[in-house]
């Protein structure tokens, strides 16, 4: 993957990752922040500019939530009590959410946000700093998995979830290689809420949307074809 340093978001995430750096436990970069990280080539298209930097870290139970938000308080991040978030923070004037993989803490989690976190990857975003975020199979999974639950509205078009997962598929180029050797769980995952995802009514309008208007009739079909040809070698 190529460096970006006109990244739209990179500079949010280069200085909440300085800040994390001397946290014990492994923080991962997830979310809409990271989607342009996943981009290959060079006539990727920029992504939407973000409100948030999400952060995923591995724990295994509610005493351990409470000593990680001591951690991050004594690291300079506030709670931000007035969003009514939970897992919200404030670091210099940057929203982040963390959200920790152990769900009783929070009331709710995202299923693919552990299996993520094992099999993450470490991204380089600047000459001497790396980040770590998930594959982009475990990406889609957990954006798929978001969009179910309609957080940003059920509507294709307006739905940041669903934008994200457009955008993955419509500049990273190996990412039909990747999907089609991905894990076992996620592979099987993947062709399923894709396969809902083709027999919907409104999928082509939904995906072209997303897409530069010169050529999203083009480009709709390009990633609706990625998506029957991956469906049929799972099932």
């Amino acid at each position: 993957m190529e460096l970006m340093a006109d990244y739209v978001n990179l500079t949010d995430i280069r200085a909440v990752a300085m800040a994390l750096e001397n946290l014990e436990e492994k923080a991962v970069f997830v979310g809409g922040a990271t989607v342009q990280l996943y981009a290959s080539g060079y006539a990727a298209t920029e992504s939407r500019p973000t409100q948030d930097i999400d952060v995923v870290i591995a724990l295994v139970s509610y005493s351990d939530s409470t000593e990680l938000d001591r951690k991050l308080v004594n690291l300079g991040f506030k709670n931000d009590v007035m969003s009514g978030v939970i897992c919200r923070y404030i670091y210099q004037d940057i929203v982040v959410d963390v959200m920790p993989t152990e769900s009783s803490s929070l009331g709710f989690s995202n299923r693919w946000y552990a299996e993520g976190i094992n099999q993450a990857i470490l991204y380089p975003i600047d000459s001497e700093s790396s980040i770590y975020i998930f594959t982009a199979p475990y990406f889609l999974a957990s954006k798929l998995e978001a969009f179910k639950s309609y957080r940003h509205g059920k509507d294709f078009r307006m739905n940041s979830d669903f934008e994200d997962i457009i955008y993955v598929f419509d500049n990273r180029i190996e990412i039909e290689n990747e999907i089609r050797n991905s894990p076992v769980s996620v592979r099987k995952y993947l062709a399923k809420e894709l396969k809902n995802l083709l027999n919907h009514p409104d999928i082509q309008e939904g995906i072209s949307v997303h897409l530069e208007y010169s050529t999203s009739g083009q480009r709709t079909q390009r990633i609706l074809t990625i998506w029957d040809n991956f469906i049929k070698t799972v099932w």
